[in-house]
C-alpha cells in the first residue's frame, strides 16, 4: 500500500459499519493539522457509550471539539473535531469552513458524510471544488468519505489519488466506482471489513486490503 501524501485527496466509500471511518481514523491520527467535519454527531455516540473521539489520541491535547465555525480562530492543537450546531447546518457554514481550510492551507479535511455537504451530484460548496481542484498545491486537501458514491459529485473521484472501497450493497455505487477509476474489480465485494485500495497514479490495478489494528 501506498504512502498517503499531504497533497493527495483520498475517497474512502462503503455502507454504514463496514469500516471506512475506521479507516480515516487510523491513517489520520498520525497527520498533523487535520480537521474532521462530523455532521453525523458522532462526537455525542462515543460520549455516550464513553468510547475515545479519537482512538489513539488525547482530546485537550492532540484535538479538541468545536461546534462553531468562530472557534477555528482560537485553536491551539493540530487536530479539530467539528461538528456544526443545527444553525451551522449549511451549505454556507460548509463554504465557510471549505474556504478556511484552502486558505489556511497545509491541512487535510475529514469529511465524515460527504453528502452531508454536497446532497446531489450538481450541488456543492464553490471551495470544495476550490479544494479538489486547487488545494494540492496548497497541501489542502479531503479526505472524503460517504455510503453513497452514486450521489456525490464527479470532481470528488476525478481529482482523488487514493481510493479504499468497501463493501458497496447496491450495484450502482459499485458501477459509478469502477466507471471512474477504470477498474472492472470494484464491481465485486471486497468482503465484510474488507476494502479494496487502489493508487490511481501506480497504474496497477486495485488490491485487497484490511487494516491491523
Amino acid at each position: 500500500m501506498s504512502f498517503i501524501g499531504t497533497d493527495e485527496h483520498v475517497f474512502i466509500a462503503g455502507m454504514t459499519g463496514s469500516g471506512k471511518s475506521v479507516t480515516a481514523e487510523h491513517y489520520l491520527a498520525g497527520y498533523d493539522h487535520v480537521i474532521k467535519l462530523d455532521t453525523k454527531d458522532e462526537v455525542s455516540e462515543r460520549r455516550r457509550k464513553n468510547k475515545p473521539l479519537w482512538k489513539g489520541l488525547q482530546e485537550g491535547k492532540d484535538y479538541v471539539v468545536i461546534t462553531r465555525l468562530a472557534e477555528l480562530d482560537h485553536i491551539e492543537t493540530h487536530k479539530v473535531i467539528y461538528v456544526p450546531d443545527i444553525d451551522e447546518q449549511s451549505l454556507e457554514h460548509y463554504n465557510a469552513l471549505f474556504k478556511w481550510v484552502y486558505e489556511r492551507q497545509n491541512t487535510i479535511l475529514w469529511i465524515d458524510e460527504l453528502m452531508s455537504v454536497a446532497d446531489n451530484p450538481s450541488r456543492y460548496p464553490p471551495y470544495l471544488k476550490a479544494l479538489y481542484t486547487r488545494g494540492r498545491s496548497r497541501d489542502a486537501v479531503v479526505w472524503a468519505l460517504t455510503q453513497r458514491p452514486m450521489d456525490i459529485p464527479t470532481i470528488v473521484m476525478a481529482n482523488s489519488t487514493h481510493f479504499f472501497i468497501y463493501n458497496l450493497n447496491m450495484p450502482q455505487d459499485r458501477e459509478k466506482v469502477a466507471k471512474a477509476t477504470g477498474y472492472p474489480e470494484f464491481y465485486d465485494l471486497p468482503g465484510k471489513y474488507v476494502f479494496w485500495y487502489l493508487n490511481i497514479t501506480a497504474a496497477v490495478p486495485p488490491v485487497r486490503g484490511q487494516l491491523d489494528l
